[in-house]
Parts: C-alpha cells; sequence; structure tokens
C-alpha cells in the first residue's frame, strides 16, 4: 500500500475535513431528536421551511432549499404520505399545485426551532456568545449568505 506524503498538511486543519465531521456531528444529533417527535431528518428541511411559509410550489421550495426539483419532489411526497402536508390546485396555473401543511405538519413545524437552537447549543456548547457570533459570521461569508 502507498502513503501519500502530505508535507505541512493534517486533515485537523482542513477546512472540508472540518466543515464534514461537524455536518455529519448536526446531522447524527437532529436525526436523535427529530426521532423523538416522528420526523425524518429527510424531510426536516422542508417541513421547517413550509412552518415558516406554505402555500407555494414545489419548485419555489426547492429553489429556496438549493435543492435539485427530484429531490424536493420526493420530499414533499414524503411529507403528503405522512399527512403533514398537501398539495392544492395552483389557481394561476393548471399545471402546478401549492404545498400545504396539515394541521398536524403545523404543529410538527412548530417544534423544528426549539430542536435546532438545543443541538446548535450542544455542538456549539464549548464556544462562548463571541465565539459563536464570530463563527457563524465567518461561515456566512463563505458560503456567501447574506446576513440578516
Amino acid at each position: 500500500m502507498t502513503q501519500i506524503e502530505l508535507k505541512d498538511h493534517r486533515r485537523e486543519e482542513s477546512f472540508g475535513f472540518l466543515i464534514q465531521t461537524i455536518a455529519r456531528t448536526l446531522d447524527a444529533k437532529m436525526k436523535v431528536e427529530l426521532e423523538k417527535i416522528g420526523v425524518d431528518i429527510k424531510i426536516f428541511a422542508n417541513l421547517m421551511m413550509l412552518g415558516q411559509q406554505d402555500g407555494i410550489n414545489q419548485r419555489e421550495i426547492g429553489q429556496r432549499l438549493n435543492f435539485p426539483e427530484y429531490f424536493t419532489s420526493r420530499n414533499v411526497d414524503a411529507l403528503v404520505d405522512a399527512g403533514l402536508a398537501e398539495r392544492r390546485p395552483d389557481p394561476d396555473s393548471r399545471r402546478s399545485f401549492l404545498v400545504f401543511l396539515t394541521d398536524r405538519g403545523r404543529a410538527k413545524a412548530e417544534e423544528l426551532p426549539a430542536i435546532v437552537r438545543a443541538v446548535n447549543d450542544d455542538v456549539l456548547g464549548d464556544l462562548s456568545a463571541k465565539e459563536r457570533q464570530t463563527v457563524i459570521a465567518l461561515l456566512q461569508k463563505v458560503a456567501g449568505v447574506a446576513r440578516s
């Protein structure tokens, strides 16, 4: 077996390695917490976004979440199958449907912000409030996300 020599480079100093490690940690913790309320992590982002504004079409959901159309379609199907959302005809387009949360879906969506805060607090627990602000600001800059 050949080993690649990486002079002056350690994975613990690699931005990609660190981001992936953090993402896996967040994913695992979110799965545990979401299972407690009966929500699959695959539909979490869609449910959270629709909790902020429903009555939009699948294309807009995908654009807001930066998900491909096929992925958004599957997730909306899963939301509908779980009884958390429903499709209704779009009055402005005969070929389009709008996605609305059901009462059950809205109740689940209302539980999500507290779960997100708790998981974020757990992952960032060793950082001071100032360090947390700095990390978030730097990640927003790298991601090209406007700060609100």
